[in-house]
């Protein structure tokens, strides 16, 4: 029993495989092209592929499965068998307009417009009812801007029952190009009526209100493509802009946030939200957004500016620093954009010294390409090439950001002051650090410099009540103290208590400059009092012992209070720093010429 009713399992399973089998080997070439063309539509290109290969050989002499193929092969990316295979299609129909649509996309894209055209062309000669031929025929004479060729095929497209909202908006895309806005908008929003789950209208009228500026109109495209195509970053990222657009910062940031989660790899979101954040003041976060977009981008100089922009604008002293390096590659990049130039001037001349190079360089170029500058840009550039000095570039850039911003005119006039001080033209610069004082009375860089250019004209009491008046503002400035030291020095002998005196209060505002016990041992030595002299002259060497003159008059004072080994050693320890000083070999001379003298006047007396 057990027996019987296994057989008769075994032969009904039989008879299903049977079944099966006939069924299978009962697949026609089209339908293998069916099942092929729904893999392509859930984005299994291999698989059609395979399908269509097998009803290529079910149907070698047919045209079809080799259009089929060829479709296949150009979605994997393998473009030459393509267009081997669309060319096999024509061989068996040459008028096969599918295969011509296929090929002569397929060439357009590779740049040969021509050759891609005329198949196009092709295409609809011999079916003119072909939506797609007529479709990419008029995306073609769009893309080549041909708009009154594009408007005569998207309107042939009007009157087909399939696709009548795509040539709408086709046709719409054409008037747009010549120039006739409002009846595009009008055939734009049929189209979209036509169709409105239509993902490609929503899309170009999203692009068409852009155009026109128009974010609010162009914002509610883009947020229903988002809904047809959610998996499709670019219509988060326009729906994200369209927002920005509209003053919905947070909102439109969401937006491009989500075009990076549907694809890490979509390199204009980052972009966008970095200037987001930017914009918004947020440096750090910005560079991080530009950081990505400059891996996914490493030859697009844009990402390299918008980074090292961002990083310039960090309170980060090492950020600040890493934006001169990103500057300088999106300058390598693309040269001569004004923004990087700007921002390299801007940085390098922070740096000091040591980058004064790169900021005249960087300045320069800045100056002569940007197309505007902001006055207090002028002021800073023109202060750097005071400083080089370069008077024929600095005064203009000063003199128009006093011309163009009257706050500035404090600055402006003590950077100028300040070059013709540079240049040695004294009294050419005390005008313009009294206009500098003029604006705040209390400026002490203008009163220093000030009193400087009035001893330096002969006006020695003026420059010393210039300083006092520094003094004032600022007291115990060492720097000070010891130029009113200086100038009294150079007065009446009876100034000389005064300076020694003035030279002290210098030492205990600033112990570590030498100058101030140099000028205290000066004094001494003018008032002959070499002994005391010699302490302030031992002091000053011990602090600063690669100052010539500091062992020049420490030399001298030796020599007046007769301790002559001293006072050689002291001249040569100057000569060994300068071998040509006048001073010290005048000096040692006179010593030796005197100890030869008294040891002829000793070997005449012992003679004797």
């Amino acid at each position: 029993m057990n027996f019987l009713r296994t057989h008769r399992v075994l032969v009904v399973v039989a008879l299903v495989l049977v079944g099966l089998a006939a069924r299978a080997s009962a697949l026609s070439s089209n339908d293998l092209i069916k099942q092929g063309v729904q893999a392509l539509r859930d984005g299994n290109n291999d698989k059609a592929l395979q399908l269509f290969t097998q009803a290529e050989k079910l149907d070698p002499n047919s045209h079809k499965p080799h259009y089929f193929i060829a479709s296949a092969l150009e979605r994997l990316g393998k473009t030459d068998s393509a267009k081997v295979q669309y060319n096999l299609a024509l061989k068996v129909q040459p008028k096969y307009s599918e295969a011509l649509t296929g090929l002569g996309n397929l060439l357009r894209k590779e740049g040969n417009i021509e050759e891609g055209t005329a198949k196009l062309e092709d295409a609809v000669k011999y079916d003119s009812k072909d939506p797609g031929a007529l479709y990419s025929l008029g995306q073609a004479y769009l893309h080549d801007k041909r708009y009154p060729d594009a408007e005569r095929v998207f309107r042939k497209g009007t009157l087909l029952k399939r696709g009548r909202a795509l040539f709408l908006g086709g046709t719409a895309l054409a008037l747009e190009g010549q120039g006739d806005l409002k009846q595009a908008e009008e055939l734009f929003i049929r189209a979209r009526e036509t169709d409105p789950n239509s993902f490609r209208i929503r899309m170009d009228l999203g692009a068409f209100y852009d155009r026109k500026k128009i974010p609010v109109l162009a914002a509610p495209e883009y947020g229903r493509a988002t809904e047809l195509e959610p998996n499709n970053p670019e219509t988060h990222f326009l729906y994200g802009k369209a927002l920005v657009g509209m003053n919905e910062f947070n909102a439109g940031l969401a937006a491009l946030q989500r075009a990076t989660n549907v694809d890490s790899t979509y390199a204009p979101a980052y972009l966008e939200a970095g200037r987001l954040f930017a914009r918004a003041k947020r440096a750090s976060e910005a560079a991080e957004r530009f950081q990505r977009y400059v891996e996914l981008r490493p030859d697009d100089y844009i990402g390299y500016k918008e980074l090292g922009v961002a990083e310039s604008k960090s309170n980060d002293r090492g950020e600040r620093i890493s934006g001169i390096a990103h500057l300088e590659k999106a300058d390598q990049l693309k040269p001569d954009i004004p923004e990087v130039l700007g921002a390299l001037c801007k940085l390098y001349n922070e740096q000091g010294a040591e980058s004064q190079d790169q900021a005249v360089s960087a300045c320069d170029r800045y100056v002569a390409l940007a197309d505007s500058i902001e006055p207090a840009e002028k002021l800073k550039i023109g202060s750097l090439f005071a400083t080089v000095p370069d008077s024929t570039k600095a005064l203009p850039l000063l003199r128009a950001a006093v011309e163009e911003d009257s706050s500035l005119a404090k600055d402006a006039s003590f950077q100028i002051g300040l070059l013709l001080f540079t240049s040695r033209d004294y009294p050419a610069a005390i005008p313009h650090f009294q206009t500098a004082l003029s604006y705040d009375s209390v400026f002490v860089p203008a009163l220093l410099n000030l009193g400087l250019c009035q001893l330096q004209t002969g006006d020695k009491s003026g420059g010393i009540e210039t300083f006092r008046r520094s003094l004032a503002v600022k007291p115990g400035d060492a720097r000070t103290l010891i130029w009113i030291g200086q100038t009294l020095l150079t007065m009446e002998p009876d100034s000389l208590p005064v300076a020694l005196e003035t030279y002290q209060f210098a030492m205990e505002a600033d112990s570590s400059n030498a100058d101030a016990p140099r000028g205290a041992g000066l004094a001494l030595l003018l008032m002959d009092r070499c002994v005391d002299a010699t302490t302030y002259f031992v002091r000053a060497a011990e602090m600063d012992p690669q100052h010539v003159q500091g062992h020049v008059w420490l030399a001298q004072t030796y020599s007046k209070c007769k301790d002559l080994a001293r006072a050689k050693e002291e001249f040569n320890k100057a000569l060994d720093i300068d071998p040509t000083n006048p001073q010290a070999s005048q000096g040692l001379q006179i010593l030796r010429d005197f100890e030869a003298k008294q040891q002829l006047r000793a070997a005449g007396a012992a003679e004797q």
